[in-house]
């Protein structure tokens, strides 16, 4: 069973505005996910592969229980 959606109908100007809050926040996450690549790419090189590694993970364990303890309350 298939559900559709009814279609949205914006203005020209609302959609204008819509495609320039897309075009920005494409912008701002390419711009972030650059940084954060480089910056990987630099910590690799300070710390090395495996700790920077076992970081993500780390991280990634830490926010997924912060997500868990909300979720919780």
């Amino acid at each position: 069973m298939s559900l559709h959606s009814p279609m949205l109908r914006l203005s020209p100007q609302a959609a204008g505005e819509l495609h320039q809050q897309h075009a920005k926040a494409t912008a701002e996450l390419r711009e972030v996910t650059r940084f954060r690549e480089e910056f990987d790419r630099q910590l690799s090189k300070l710390i090395g592969h495996e700790a920077l590694r076992q970081l993500h993970k780390s991280t990634l364990h830490a926010l997924l229980l912060a997500d868990l303890v909300k979720e919780a309350a």
